[in-house]
């Protein structure tokens, strides 16, 4: 079990509603994996002061709403997740409220979902960032394993990974 920095520990009391990104990750600004997600156009502490979260009563994982825009967490995983998967997750998400913020189409369907640039690079940052905490590869499969993409598109997942981490 990888024992988790300060930085990376998610608040587990909020009630379901709105909230500040930073009312989960009150001290994210510390994450080296911040560094990643932070662009040009989008300064960082911006980001970080405006993103929410809207905790949601029910059972699933996390997602994001690009209407608000917000990250909507579902209250089971949110109360019930593994503490890394949910900090990771919470990385890739915020991730793309940053490329919303840029005016990135989240959705391309032209791609499918392994092959998006915008899946890529969320998932570049939750895997460089497990990674750098102590993930082994088995891990990291085990964290991109879940009900709606197969073992191949796992393999072609890290592979279009790998190749985004070596270009960044």
């Amino acid at each position: 079990m990888i024992e988790l920095p300060e930085y990376a520990r998610v608040v587990r009391t909020l009630a379901c509603g709105e909230h500040l990104y930073r009312a989960l990750l009150p001290r994210i600004s510390e994450s080296p994996a911040v560094r990643r997600i932070a662009s040009s156009t989008i300064p960082l502490n911006d980001l970080l002061n405006k993103a929410l979260v809207r905790i949601q009563c029910g059972e699933g994982y996390v997602r994001i709403d690009d209407t608000t825009p917000a990250i909507l967490l579902m209250e089971d995983y949110y109360k019930r997740g593994n503490d890394l998967d949910l900090y990771l997750d919470l990385l890739h998400e915020l991730t793309h409220l940053r490329q919303l913020a840029e005016g990135h189409a989240l959705w391309d369907k032209r791609f499918p979902y392994v092959d998006r640039a915008t899946e890529i690079e969320g998932y570049a940052v939750a895997i460089e960032e497990g990674m750098r905490l102590g993930m082994s590869k088995s891990d990291v499969i085990r964290h991109l394993s879940n009900p709606w993409m197969t073992r191949t598109d796992i393999r072609r997942l890290i592979e279009n990974v790998e190749r985004f981490l070596d270009k960044h």
